[in-house]
């Protein structure tokens, strides 16, 4: 019997401080992903970990990778990425939950338009309301503002961070956008064909950004579908809600240093 081509691969990350947070995730997804065949992808440091035992025994359909770089996300999601077999890659969350159609409608919106090669869908908190999870694409005054005291002396600084974080853009319906954030991001297959996988010079943050700037560099388009709608039920990933550590620190200054220098030279100046 010839096998059916996946239609979308969800490469997963298994958070070892939250090791159950899977199991929700991949209820709501299976629940509804008909009709999208899916194959699942997850990527752990500790293979061995009992909740990963428990997690196949629950999901046999799903496939575990050994990877020792999973605390660094690019790393991991390039290895699952590197396994798929799909149409369509996709990076999620675990605390988000996919709603019905959800992912019909962002595997639709691809098919029938074969210049968009990122799509990501709304996102919701539990009240319903819009989790900003797509910005404009980040500049040294963004940079500035979200991740050193700037934001607190420079009075333009408020006016900046609502244009970046799009706030005041209507998120009930669908647009175009520079950055698709990685909370739930779905990629064409042939748009990493074409531009390869996720920089892994980016050890924490900004490698969706860096990806989105190189796909919309090779013509492929962006969009943030209103009508495909997940709740961020969990812990949300993307805002940056306590104090980084020193080692963090480092990591977002390496990070962001970085995705500037890739803005500014050429391309073949950097790797990735």
């Amino acid at each position: 019997m010839e096998e059916i081509e996946p239609d979308l691969a969800v490469c997963l990350i298994h958070n070892l401080g939250y090791p159950e947070g899977l199991f929700p995730f991949l209820d709501t997804l299976l629940a509804h992903a008909d009709p999208v065949a899916l194959e699942i992808i997850v990527v752990a440091s500790q293979p061995e970990h009992p909740a990963l035992a428990r997690l196949e025994r629950a999901f046999p359909e799903i496939t575990i990778l050994e990877n020792s770089g999973a605390d660094q996300p690019a790393k991991a999601r390039n290895h699952a990425c590197r396994l798929a077999a799909s149409r369509y890659l996709s990076f999620w969350d675990e605390g988000l939950r996919p709603q019905p159609g959800c992912l019909a409608t962002l595997i639709r919106f691809l098919d029938e338009n074969p210049e968009t090669g990122l799509a990501a869908p709304r996102i919701v908190d539990t009240h319903g309301m819009v989790q900003p999870s797509v910005r404009s694409a980040p500049s040294l005054a963004t940079i500035l503002c979200q991740h050193t005291p700037l934001a607190r002396l420079l009075s333009a600084a408020p006016h900046l961070l609502r244009q970046h974080l799009l706030l005041e853009q209507d998120h009930l319906h669908s647009f175009e956008a520079q950055w698709l954030l990685d909370t739930c991001l779905v990629i064409r297959r042939e748009v990493m064909e074409e531009i390869g996988l996720l920089d892994e010079g980016f050890s924490a943050h900004y490698a969706d950004a860096d990806y989105c700037l190189r796909a919309h560099q090779a013509g492929w388009h962006l969009h943030y579908l209103a009508e495909a709608v997940a709740i961020q039920s969990g812990p949300e990933s993307f805002p940056m809600t306590t104090k980084p550590s020193a080692s963090d620190t480092s990591r977002l200054v390496g990070d962001c240093t970085r995705l500037l220098l890739k803005k500014w030279l050429r391309p073949a100046q950097l790797p990735g």
